[in-house]
């Protein structure tokens, strides 16, 4: 699995990275907002973990389209809810709150977003055909 993170968190995302490339997974760390896009659609994730504070700066609105699932939005506490409330409307099949303890969370995480995601594609109407 393509991985990629985008929060400027140092401590979260090499702790991220750590755990995915464990599981093989190929990871990109891109902590740059203005970067976010252009490295999505290069080289094409398979998961976005996203943080609050980029999804806030509007880094959702530039993604290719298409490329916004299935997504993780991060945010630093839940007594910043209306942050990671603004986020989640803005699109995101999982929210994990940080600190994150355990990578099994981050994992679980990353396990439910490629369920729902592909739950909602699945729901998509079909093109009739000709």
């Amino acid at each position: 699995m393509k991985v990629l993170i985008a929060d400027d968190d140092w401590e979260f995302a090499h702790r991220a990275l750590a755990h995915f490339e464990t599981c093989a997974d190929l990871v990109l760390w891109e902590p740059q907002t203005e970067w976010v896009a252009q490295r999505t659609a290069s080289w094409r994730p398979d998961l976005l973990i996203v943080s609050a504070r980029q999804v806030e700066q509007g880094v959702l609105e530039h993604l290719p389209a298409g490329a916004l699932r299935p997504a993780i939005l991060v945010t630093e506490h839940m007594a910043d809810s209306d942050r990671a409330w603004r986020a989640w409307q803005r699109g995101g099949d999982e929210l994990l709150l940080k600190p994150v303890f355990h990578s099994r969370d981050l994992r679980e995480a990353a396990t439910n977003a490629l369920r729902h995601a592909a739950c909602n594609w699945a729901d998509l109407p079909l093109a009739a055909s000709a």
